[in-house]
């Protein structure tokens, strides 16, 4: 029987390969519900949240320590969110006073987010370890866009509708006519997703169009009443005057005389 070689110690991390116990704990973190249509799934490593969400960040039981750190990095600047040491409560910065959670018993800490947190990253700090940094991708909500254009067109000429969204950045623009998906035609094109052209109005061209906004985070839509008149159907205000000059004053009847349409009368 061979004897077995004795391997160093040194090799042991190698045969252990990625993801051995030298691998510093991870970071899990969730959005906490009610918060627009963000992921609330737990996720590792990073997480897409949007504005005005709490985010939960959790960490793997840690051995006995004294100071805990929950620091942060954004870019070049990094910092301390929090300092624990028990029993004195927590000290928190003041660039996170007011949003920022700590849970004593689990070490978590939650996070109402706010813009500028966009691309930054956490982890927690002991004496005995240190978390893997955990990034944060931060969105903001979309507002309801807004629609711009005559409401009131003639038939035969053209006219457009524009679509603005005044609050966040849309991924996707769509266009919908009495709730249904609105085709493309000769008469009918849409440019640079947000502005919609109708050639030649007809009066079939009547009715509600919405412009619908997507982005990772939040969807939203308006809806625009468009009219189509023929111009002989436009009906415009007559003012009518009488005058009473002197003293010569009586009975006045006004009347509107219709005239006869009728084609094949007796």
């Amino acid at each position: 029987m061979f004897p077995v070689p004795f391997l160093p110690l040194l090799l042991l991390p190698l045969l252990l390969g990625p993801g051995s116990a030298a691998a510093a704990p991870a970071v899990t973190a969730r959005t906490l519900a009610p918060c627009y249509s963000a992921d609330l799934r737990p996720a590792v490593g990073s997480l897409l949240s949007a504005v005005g969400c709490t985010v939960l960040l959790t960490v793997p039981v840690q051995r006995g320590s004294g100071t805990v750190l929950w620091e942060y990095r954004a870019g070049s600047e990094e910092g301390v969110i929090l300092s624990y040491a028990f029993p004195q409560p927590p000290s928190v910065s003041p660039l996170y006073e007011h949003r920022a959670t700590f849970n004593e018993s689990t070490l978590s800490l939650q996070v109402l987010l706010q813009q500028g947190d966009d691309g930054s990253f956490y982890r927690l700090r002991t004496q005995e370890e240190t978390t893997a940094w955990f990034r944060l991708h931060v969105l903001e909500p979309l507002s309801p866009p807004r629609i711009e254009g005559s409401s009131l067109v003639k038939a035969g000429g053209n006219t457009k509708l524009v679509c603005h969204v005044l609050d966040g950045k849309a991924d996707a623009f769509w266009w919908k006519k009495n709730g249904e998906p609105l085709l493309e035609s000769d008469r009918i094109q849409v440019v640079r997703n947000t502005t919609l052209y109708i050639l030649r109005v007809s009066i079939s061209d009547s009715g509600y169009y919405t412009c619908a906004v997507r982005n990772a985070v939040s969807h939203n839509e308006t809806s625009f009443l468009l009219k189509v008149h023929h111009s002989a159907n436009v009906v415009l205000p007559v003012v009518l005057a009488c005058v009473i000059i002197g003293m010569l004053a009586g009975v006045f009847v006004w009347w509107q005389r219709k005239e006869d349409s009728c084609d094949n009368c007796w």
